[in-house]
């Protein structure tokens, strides 16, 4: 069972990045037939009327990089020191290598630093803290780099509007260390692949690959709508949200009711419930049925950003509790549910913690565009030109 006890692993920093782009609900009126009553409507049930979007050739890895740089930064952290870069994300920047593989590199991490990439969604974050203390427990690594970004608004069409006004983008870097200081946490998490099709892509790796010709690709960016019309497409993100709900509210608060009986804990002993930022609804209905009291969980991030997939739990705390964990011991319980499906939770206590808060993005100087990225590679493998 993943029900985990760790004594010697702290969180000693974070970090989140998001692009600079927002994108309002009332600049999407001709999406809403130019009714701006219509838009106010949806805003007001979503509990969200902007969110930040990245420019195109911008993916979550060069958010968690900059996030990463802060990071660095803000602890005066000896890149050297560094024992293992994991990079939890939807959104790889290729098929293979390993992103983080990448990542090493442009951070100039050590060669001797292992580094791999996640597959997880909504769950990532715990996830990858989950690995990162599992890592710094068992001496394996005194110092893991976690980086949790995701870039799911690029895989929704704009006229969707069961998920384009929610989905964002985002990048975050977290530093976990082995402590001698005893530091306990406890972690659970769960899955039940039944649900898969409730949250996926169909189309686009190797169970419904993409063809090579535009005449056979054609399908699979065919539109198909749905009883509501809402249209959709196979390699496109498909949510069919009446499932979704209905899984978080039959699972995730018995989840979370289970993991404070674990770790001997009741609600009144939680500072702030961090929960995955998919909805406000949804949020406001886990609170309700576990007792926390609204002060007590950070809703607003989902707001102002949009659901940031993985990344969300996060840049909640560095929205909502950057001041709170970086001057006191916070005890936070920390919630993922989604994509797999799957949960995760965690029960830890920061104390201290560097935190950036919430920083934008800073396209740098030179940054590669997809069509330069399109023309290297022309060249490197006819010899054309320099790369």
């Amino acid at each position: 069972m993943a029900k985990n006890v760790f004594r010697h692993a702290a969180i000693s920093g974070l970090s989140a990045v998001v692009p600079k782009n927002e994108i309002r609900l009332q600049d999407e009126l001709e999406f809403f037939g130019g009714d701006a009553k219509k838009a106010q409507r949806a805003t007001t049930m979503a509990g969200i009327d902007r969110r930040r979007v990245a420019e195109a050739g911008i993916l979550p890895s060069d958010l968690c990089r900059q996030a990463a740089e802060t990071l660095f930064a803000g602890l005066e952290l000896d890149r050297s020191s560094v024992d293992a870069v994991v990079f939890v994300s939807q959104s790889p920047d290729y098929v293979m290598p390993a992103t983080a593989c990448i990542l090493q590199d442009k951070l100039g991490l050590p060669q001797t630093c292992a580094a791999f990439d996640v597959n997880q969604g909504c769950t990532g974050y715990v996830y990858g803290l989950w690995i990162a203390f599992s890592l710094a427990e068992s001496r394996a690594c005194s110092r893991v780099l976690l980086l949790e970004g995701d870039g799911l608004a690029r895989l929704t069409d704009r006229d969707n509007r069961v998920i384009a006004p929610i989905f964002g983008d985002c990048g975050t870097a977290t530093l976990v260390e082995y402590t001698e200081e005893e530091s306990v946490s406890w972690f659970m998490l769960g899955t039940d692949g039944s649900g898969a099709e409730t949250l996926m892509v169909p189309a686009g790796r190797g169970r419904l690959p993409l063809p090579e010709t535009p005449e056979a690709y054609a399908p699979y960016c065919e539109r198909l709508y749905d009883e509501n019309g809402t249209p959709w497409r196979l390699n496109r993100t498909y949510m069919d949200g009446g499932e979704v709900f209905d899984f978080t509210l039959n699972v995730v608060p018995e989840h979370i009711l289970e993991l404070l009986r674990f770790a001997g804990k009741e609600p009144e002993d939680i500072d702030s419930l961090v929960l995955h930022q998919a909805n406000r609804q949804i949020m406001q209905a886990i609170a309700g049925r576990l007792g926390f009291p609204p002060e007590k969980v950070p809703m607003e991030t989902f707001s102002k950003y949009g659901n940031l997939a993985g990344a969300s739990i996060p840049a909640a705390i560095c929205d909502a509790l950057a001041g709170k964990i970086q001057y006191s011991r916070q005890q936070l319980l920390l919630s993922g549910f989604g994509v797999g499906l799957s949960w995760a939770s965690a029960v830890l206590a920061p104390d201290r913690v560097w935190c950036s808060g919430m920083r934008d993005y800073e396209t740098p100087a030179g940054h590669p565009r997809p069509e330069d990225i399109l023309e290297h590679w022309r060249n490197k493998i006819t010899g054309a030109g320099e790369f």
